[in-house]
C-alpha cells in the first residue's frame, strides 16, 4: 500500500477539486459519512451511547461538524465543542458549521479556561470521543488551551476515534508535536499518510481505517511514494522452489561471521539462512569457534581461520566467494585488526552480491573508504546505533528522520540500506522506499539481527534481488517474531525462537 507525504495528500486533494472538478464539500461528505459508520461500529455494543465530537477550525474540524451531523441523523446523543466560532471558519467548514447552526445545533467554543470543565464533563460521560481538531497538515508545536483539550481527551474519554490522522501527530514524520490525542482508532482518507506507521506517531494512531472518498487512485501513480509492504507484496516477491531442485539450486551461501566470545552470531545467522530455505551454507569462523559450531548446526560446512593476511589468505576467501552465490559478513565478528583484515579481503574480492551487518558495520564506520570499494550489490543492515556511526549523526537524529537518512545512504552509496528499529525503513538506490508492518517489541533481544542478515541473505542466494529480498527478508523475520510472541509471549522471545518460526511465517505468506 502507498503511503503519502502531507503535502502528496494536500496535491491530490486539490488536483481532484481543481482539475477533475470534484467538489471539495463532496469530498468532505464522504469522509464524514465513513467517519459516522466507524464511530456507529464502535458503539454497536453500547445502549443509549452518548457521543462527543471536538472540532478545530480547519478541513479536519469541518470534517468534525459534518460527522456530528451524520450522527445525529442516525439518532445518537451528540455534543459537539469547537475551538472556533463557526462564523469564523472558511470554506467548506464554514458550510458545515452553518447547517449545524440551521438545524439548532448548539455548538459552544473553548476559548477560555472555564470552558474545559464542560468538554472534561462531556467527554468523561461519553461512550466515544471524536477528535476532529488537528489534520495531516499540521506544522507547528500544540501549546495553551489546545494542548489543554488534548489533555481532557486523553484522561477522560473511554474511547477515542480521531479523524483522518491523531490530533498532534506529524503527518510525515511521526513527531509527536507537543501533545497528541492518543486514539483507540483512526480513520483516514484515500491513502494512509507516512508519519502513521513512524514511532511514536504509529504508537497513538490505534486500529486504522482507510477510506475511499471518491478521489482516484490514478492520481498518486507518478507519485514517489513510501510503501507499506504487506502479505501480497511478499508473495509475490518469494522465491519459487522447483520440484527436482537440489540444493545447489537454492543458494550457496558465505557466510564470515563469529569470534571467541560470539560464538552465537554466527550459529544464528547460518540457521536463519537454512530457514529461510538456503541448500547451502559454508560458515567461515576463527578455527577455535569451529568445534562448538559444528556441534550446533553440523548440516553446515566449516572453514576455520588462523591467519588473516598473506597470498595463502587471500587466495582462499578469493575461492570461497567465487563457489558461492551471495555472501554474508559481519554477524559477531568483532572489531579486532584481524576482522578488519577480513573485512577488507572480502570486499577486494567480493564480485557477488552481499550483506554487511553488525561488527562490519562498525568497522566501515571507522574506515567508510570501504564503502567506496564495494564491487558487487550490497545490502547494509545496521540498527540506528550504527546508523549513527556511519553517518556520523546522533541516535535522535537518525529516529527523527528514519526515512530520509536511509534513503539518502542509500543514493550516496548506491546500496539498499535496512534501517532496522520498530518499522524497519528499507531504502534503495532507485529512489524505492518501504516501511516494514510486521514484529514487536520481543524482538529487541540480543541475535534478533544475526537472524535477520541471514534471513535476507539466504533470499538473495536463491535469486531474489538485493532491494527484494531486504523486503521480503525484513517482512518475514517480523512475521516470525510475531509467530514466536504469540506463542511466548513478547518478553520471553529469544532470537533463536525467531529464527524457528521463519518456516512457519513463509507457510503463512503463501497460503
Amino acid at each position: 500500500m502507498k503511503l503519502l507525504t502531507p503535502r502528496q495528500m494536500k496535491l491530490i486533494d486539490e488536483t481532484a477539486i481543481n482539475t477533475l472538478g470534484i467538489p471539495g464539500i463532496v469530498l468532505m461528505e464522504n469522509a464524514a459519512i465513513h467517519t459516522a459508520f466507524k464511530a456507529s461500529g464502535m458503539l454497536e455494543e453500547k445502549e443509549a451511547p452518548k457521543i462527543t465530537v471536538v472540532a478545530g477550525s480547519g478541513n479536519n474540524g469541518g470534517d468534525a461538524l459534518a460527522v456530528t451531523r451524520h450522527l445525529l441523523s442516525m439518532g445518537y446523543t451528540v455534543s459537539v465543542f469547537s475551538l472556533t466560532d463557526l462564523d469564523d471558519l472558511h470554506g467548506d467548514a464554514y458550510i458545515n458549521g452553518r447547517i449545524l447552526k440551521n438545524i439548532g445545533v448548539n455548538v459552544p467554543v473553548i476559548s477560555k479556561k472555564e470552558d474545559l470543565e464542560r468538554l472534561k464533563i462531556a467527554c468523561s460521560e461519553s461512550d466515544l470521543v471524536i477528535d476532529g481538531i488537528f489534520g495531516t497538515g499540521l506544522n507547528r508545536p500544540i501549546e495553551g488551551i489546545q494542548s489543554d483539550v488534548i489533555d481532557i481527551i486523553n484522561s477522560s474519554s473511554l474511547k477515542i476515534l480521531s479523524i483522518d490522522i491523531p490530533s498532534g501527530i506529524n503527518g510525515l514524520t511521526g513527531e509527536v508535536m507537543g501533545n497528541a490525542v492518543k486514539a483507540d482508532a483512526t480513520v483516514t482518507f484515500h491513502l494512509p499518510k507516512i508519519g502513521m506507521f513512524i514511532y511514536p506517531g504509529a504508537a497513538y494512531v490505534g486500529e486504522l481505517s482507510v477510506a475511499d472518498i471518491g478521489i482516484p487512485y490514478a492520481l498518486s501513480e507518478n507519485m514517489e511514494t513510501t510503501q507499506l509492504n504487506e502479505k501480497d507484496d511478499i508473495k509475490k516477491i518469494l522465491p519459487l522452489r522447483p520440484e527436482d531442485g537440489h540444493k545447489g539450486t537454492f543458494g550457496k551461501l558465505l557466510v564470515f561471521a563469529g569470534s571467541e566470545s560470539m560464538t552465537g552470531a554466527a550459529y544464528l545467522s547460518a540457521l536463519s539462512a537454512y530457514r529461510a530455505g538456503s541448500g547451502y551454507v559454508r560458515l567461515v569462523a576463527p578455527k577455535s569457534c569451529i568445534n562448538t559450531l559444528s556441534i550446533l548446526l553440523p548440516e553446515a560446512v566449516f572453514v576455520g581461520l588462523t591467519e588473516y593476511s598473506g597470498t595463502k589468505f587471500n587466495n582462499l576467501i578469493k575461492r570461497l566467494i567465487d563457489d558461492s552465490d551471495a555472501v554474508l559478513i559481519g554477524p559477531g565478528l568483532s572489531v579486532s585488526d584481524e576482522a578488519l583484515s577480513l573485512l577488507e579481503t572480502v570486499i577486494e574480492n567480493c564480485d557477488k552480491p552481499m550483506v554487511i551487518d553488525a561488527d562490519a558495520l562498525n568497522i566501515l564506520s571507522k574506515k567508510r573508504s570501504l564503502l567506496e570499494r564495494l564491487r558487487g550489490e550490497t545490502v547494509i543492515t545496521p540498527h540506528p546505533a550504527e546508523m549513527a556511526r556511519l553517518t556520523q549523526k546522533s541516535v535522535t537524529e537518525i529516529q527523527e528522520d528514519r526515512i530520509n537518512i536511509a534513503k539518502n545512504f542509500a543514493d550516496e552509496y548506491g546500496l539498499p540500506v535496512v534501517l532496522k528499529g520498530a518499522r524497519t525503513v528499507i531504502s534503495a538506490n532507485d529512489g524505492r522506499t518501504s516501511i516494514n508492518p510486521t514484529g514487536n517489541n520481543g524482538m529487541a533481544t540480543a541475535g534478533a539481527g544475526d537472524v535477520l542478515a541471514g534471513v535476507i541473505t539466504s533470499l538473495i542466494g536463491q535469486g531474489l534481488y538485493p532491494y527484494d529480498a531486504a523486503v521480503a527478508g525484513v517482512y518475514l523475520h517480523g512475521l516470525a517474531g510475531d509467530i514466536a510472541a504469540s506463542e511466548k509471549g513478547a518478553a520471553g522471545v529469544m532470537a533463536s525462537d525467531i529464527a524457528e518460526n521463519i518456516p512457519k511465517a513463509i507457510i503463512h505468506v503463501q497460503s
